[in-house]
């Protein structure tokens, strides 16, 4: 696989940007960003492309299948573990307000299997990550990134495949649920987040995954492609946020064509044309690292501390102005500080504890973020 030094700033923005738009969609009942949900098929083309770059020249080149996997687990695991420590008091108190339909021993025993990053499937079929239902895309996150070190040695010809065949699993698996669940409309491509929808989910993050190392390791091509068809005056960070914004705004689904078109043809090519956005000022370079910095957090804990907003400022489950916007300031303040003073403090010490050679720790750095980091 190929290797570059280049830093994606476009793509750590483009990153947070959707990050946000997931946020006010949950908050607002999906009465704004309708389609954010789609934000998760991005995240995962993301990771594959991210992860290539970042990791698939040394998985050839003398790094261990061990410090790989120790590496991935130290970046996912402790923002993941904070947010099921938000989330878990919340769910215990919406338990006791008639909420959930959740039991006492249900809440207890779903965040202990995802304390380990492992789903709950229990006899209620709802989200795999009851205490935090956002986090079932970081199961399929790390089932994906332990699959790298068999992707890392195929022959692009033999990924191409897979991304074929993932993709008509996927698109088999969201016309059997519209079936079974709906009667009506073609495709649901929420697949993955809850017990009913589990083995969708496989197909969903292995076609994302797979798109994102065969655009990394067709880089070149793709630069040439698309400096080609965008005006250059196009090329630049604010126009790529803005697209993905509008898009994850477009209010129907349209029986499940919209998404589609997302999905198997947008979100590739807003990483592949985000690969070939430069930021040429500090300032273009400080907002990107910033919002991608901030972009994993937000992901995961808005959720939990929007359910405590709500159920205390608002009303809970009803979309209301004034706490989506409380919930959006807590999130952001508290995204900043927990990963500043807790998570990159923790996670430099795991890396120093367990990550024997010191040349290739990852480095935490003050604003931004390697482009090996966590995509949501």
């Amino acid at each position: 696989m190929a290797e570059t030094n280049n830093r994606y700033e476009a793509l750590d923005g483009l990153r947070g940007v959707a990050a946000l738009a997931v946020m006010i969609s949950h908050l607002s009942q999906e009465m704004l960003f309708r389609n954010a949900y789609e934000a998760v098929d991005l995240f995962f083309v993301l990771s594959g492309f991210v992860i290539a770059h970042s990791y698939g020249a040394r998985l050839q080149n003398g790094m261990t299948n061990a410090e790989y996997i120790k590496r991935r687990i130290i970046r996912l695991y402790p923002m993941l573990i904070f947010s099921l420590l938000i989330g878990l008091p919340v769910f215990i108190e919406a338990g006791r307000e008639g909420l959930t339909n959740f039991s006492s021993g249900n809440i207890i025993s779903s965040t202990l299997y995802n304390s380990f990053l492992a789903p709950y499937i229990g006899e209620l079929g709802g989200p795999i990550f009851p205490s935090n239902p956002p986090a079932w895309s970081l199961f399929f996150e790390m089932v994906a990134s332990l699959s790298f070190v068999l992707i890392v040695r195929l022959q692009m010809r033999s990924i191409f495949k897979m991304i074929l065949l993932s993709a008509a699993a996927f698109l088999t698996t969201s016309a059997l649920t519209t079936i079974d669940l709906h009667g009506h409309g073609l495709f649901d491509f929420e697949q993955g987040w809850s017990g009913s929808r589990f083995d969708g989910g496989f197909f969903r993050v292995a076609f994302g995954f797979l798109v994102g190392v065969f655009l990394y390791n067709k880089k070149d091509s793709i630069t040439r492609i698309a400096t080609a068809i965008v005006p250059r005056a196009f090329a630049n960070i604010y126009f790529l946020f803005t697209l993905v914004l509008v898009l994850f705004f477009f209010p129907m689904s349209l029986h499940g064509i919209y998404p589609m078109f997302i999905i198997f043809g947008v979100a590739p090519w807003l990483v592949a044309f985000g690969s070939t956005v430069r930021c040429t000022s500090a300032v273009d370079i400080n907002i990107a690292r910033f919002l991608g910095w901030i972009s994993y957090p937000i992901y995961l804990i808005h959720y939990p501390i929007g359910q405590a907003v709500f159920m205390y400022f608002g009303k809970a489950n009803q979309y209301a102005v004034a706490p989506m916007l409380a919930t959006c300031a807590i999130t952001i303040v508290c995204a900043v500080l927990l990963t500043k003073f807790v998570e990159e403090p923790i996670r430099a010490f795991l890396a120093k504890r367990f990550i024997r050679s010191s040349k290739t720790q990852e480095s935490v750095t003050e604003l931004g973020m390697r482009t090996d980091q966590h995509p949501v």
